[in-house]
């Protein structure tokens, strides 16, 4: 019996050494039901994440709109609470988790890393067409060595060519990129290239190979294209912050030989500029459009021989587009091309052009179908007869859908039929400006990878894409109408067998009377039991006819789900549309407030500044008043000063009168008197 050890871990590292078990799901772990798994993945993302605050998916979508449910159904459950829910559910369906994973991690050691897909012994890789899902965007999970992966950007270009899909350049944050990054569509991993120039890697003369040394591998860039030709990437024009550059640049990158050169070229060259569309038709590539530094809307044409290296500018007559940058264009029939959308400084179109590129003629096509926005920055790609647009935005926000259009009536009817395959949510990555889109035609898959919707992306999404009747359709629809397919396809084969098989033969070779003659003696002696009929054979087509309506049953069903979701859209939006009712309400009653609680600060501010008026007043008053009491300070000590001169004075005019009392009349009066009586 195999001895089973406790995780020793404390959390969070408990978690985290539980849920890396669950995604390695390694030899020897137990396959989970949908049901734990669904539930482990909505405790993985309440743990790290947080509560579902996210976009509900499209509704065609069931296991993302699964998996979307059960996480949100979680509500404000705490982290640590998810973490210890997490490993008690593990520990419940896989009690040994702990010692399987010290078993891989042990063999990490010793043996180097291993991978997810490759955890299980003989689990054969799945390439990137393999993990796309019929008729619904799934992202890759891919990384590189070390999990390295390209920069989030826009504006990049990319190009499939011998099993890789090549990123150059782009846009992150204002900064040009100058990295070019391959994606192995056999491992799913991305790899960084580290290019040298041509000049330097052949050792060319000492002068070249210095300045090609020092001159950056590839050189930051955006908003240019990339064409896949001969084993060869071409990358014409973008915007780069380098100056003096007047005409368009040419660079060829080898990815094979790791080397990038930019090749001398004849004819008159095309002004230097970015958005533009290079469409390859034959040996040509048709340059249409673009902006230039200035950021003026460009309109003209010009054609890059690759087999001559040679540019020329060919007279095209029609009713040509306006000028436009970041439309995106295909080829058709190796001799026309279509233009559609794209936009200038302040506008984004929808309409559609077509280019004979042998009678050098513009055409105007007319739409029908679905209403079709106008975009710009979005990118497309061709499998059969669909032209396939996704991404791009409109000044206002980015186009959630993805577009298909029918190109097998061009162009003998100039009439192109818009289809809406599917949508995302308005934050999806592939809800984003300047992305890149190629598709795998021998897999039917789509590829998009980068762009901008308010936030840089670098996430590669795939879309498996139905066939035949069922190109148009997606999701659980997708499905149905594909085993519908095939099961005609198999009716009509064994209706075909049916008819080709030989009659059959006569048991005798024999002359008429012979034979009449022969067969009572011969049914005479045939045993009883072959007197019973024969079991009668299985009826093809009714069994096909069966499965036919099961499969319409199934879409019966998928329609029912579907008018279930709708149904609950409708009534989310209902409450949705009460909720905010209500917080309008509330909104106009705060409003109120604020409005009674802002005139009555005004009328405060102005009571307040009114009682300052009167304060300041009476200060000066006052200060008025204090000067006066200064004054009559002043006065009273002058006035003191006065009655003590006039006393004085007084004073001093009785003294000298007291003085004088003897004399004047008074003493004469005085000294008469005393003469007489001394006389007598």
């Amino acid at each position: 019996m195999t001895s089973q050890s406790q995780c020793p871990l404390s959390y969070p590292d408990k978690f985290h050494a539980a849920a890396k078990f669950w995604k390695l799901q390694p030899h020897g772990a137990k396959t989970l039901s949908q049901e734990n798994q669904l539930l482990l993945y909505a405790l993985n993302q309440q743990a790290t994440v947080g509560p579902n605050t996210t976009a509900r998916p499209w509704g065609w979508n069931v296991v993302e709109s699964t998996k979307w449910q059960g996480w949100k159904e979680l509500g404000k459950m705490t982290a640590i609470e998810a973490m210890r829910l997490f490993v008690r559910t593990l520990d419940d369906e896989q009690p040994d988790w702990w010692t399987l994973l010290e078993r891989i991690e042990a063999k990490v050691e010793s043996e180097g890393p291993v991978s997810e897909e490759a955890a299980a012994p003989g689990a054969p890789t799945r390439t990137v067409a393999q993990r796309a899902l019929l008729g619904l965007w799934t992202q890759l999970e891919a990384a590189g060595e070390g999990g390295k992966k390209p920069l989030p950007r826009y504006e990049s270009a990319a190009a499939v060519l011998d099993g890789s899909i090549y990123v150059l350049g782009g846009n992150y944050g204002g900064r040009y990129l100058s990295d070019v990054w391959a994606l192995d569509l056999t491992t799913g991993a991305w790899s960084p290239l580290q290019l040298q120039h041509a000049a330097a890697a052949e050792g060319a003369a000492a002068t070249d190979a210095v300045a090609a040394a020092a001159a950056p591998a590839f050189p930051p860039t955006a908003g240019h294209t990339v064409t896949a030709w001969k084993g060869k990437l071409f990358v014409l024009g973008g915007h780069t912050k380098a100056k003096g550059g007047t005409a368009m640049a040419l660079r060829v990158v080898d990815p094979a030989a790791l080397t990038f050169e930019e090749p001398e070229v004849s004819g008159q060259a095309p002004s230097a500029r970015g958005g533009h569309t290079a469409t390859l038709v034959g040996n040509k590539v048709w340059v249409t459009g673009g902006e230039d530094s200035g950021r003026r809307a460009l309109a003209d044409v010009h054609v890059l021989d690759l087999e001559t290296m040679s540019w020329s500018t060919p007279e095209v007559s029609g009713k040509a587009p306006l000028g436009r940058s970041a439309s995106c264009a295909t080829a058709l029939h190796d001799r026309y091309i279509v233009i559609f959308g794209g936009g200038s400084v302040a506008t984004c179109f929808s309409d559609l052009f077509l280019l004979d590129t042998q009678e050098l003629i513009w055409t105007q096509l007319t739409q029908a179908g679905a209403k079709v926005t106008p975009r710009a920055g979005h990118s497309g790609a061709v499998l059969g007869d669909i032209w396939y647009i996704v991404g791009g935005g409109n000044n206002v926000k980015g186009c959630t859908d993805l577009l298909a259009a029918d190109l097998s009536g061009l162009p003998a009817t100039g009439t192109v039929t818009w289809h809406v395959v599917t949508s995302v949510a308005l934050r999806d990555p592939l809800s984003s400006e300047g992305i890149s889109l190629v598709a795998l035609p021998g897999e039917r898959v789509l590829v998009a990878f980068g762009g901008y919707n308010g936030k840089y992306q670098n996430a590669v999404s795939l879309f498996r894409a139905p066939e035949g009747s069922a190109a148009l359709l997606a999701g659980t629809l997708a499905a149905a109408a594909v085993a519908v397919e095939e099961a005609k396809g198999k009716l009509a084969n064994g209706n075909a067998a049916a008819a080709a098989e030989p009659a059959a033969e006569p048991a005798a070779d024999v002359p008429p009377a012979a034979g009449k003659k022969a067969a009572e003696p011969a049914a005479a002696a045939l045993p009883a039991k072959a007197a019973a009929p024969p079991p009668l054979p299985v009826d093809p087509a009714a069994e096909l006819r069966q499965q036919v309506s099961e499969l319409k049953a199934q879409l019966e069903g998928a329609r029912h789900e579907a008018e279930t979701a709708i149904r609950e859209s409708a009534a989310a939006k209902e409450s949705a549309g009460h909720e905010l009712a209500l917080l309008r309400k509330q909104l106009t009653a705060a409003q109120a407030s604020l409005a009674e609680a802002n005139k009555a600060l005004e009328d405060t501010r102005g009571s307040l500044g009114a009682e300052q008026s009167k304060v300041l007043k009476l200060e000066a008053q006052v200060a008025e008043l204090q000067a006066k009491l200064g004054q009559l300070g002043e006065l009273e000590r002058e006035l003191e000063k006065y009655r003590r001169a006039a006393r004085e004075a007084a004073e001093k005019e009785a003294a000298a009168a007291a003085k004088k009392g003897g004399g004047g009349f008074w003493g004469y009066i005085a000294g008469s008197g005393g003469s007489s009586s001394s006389s007598s």
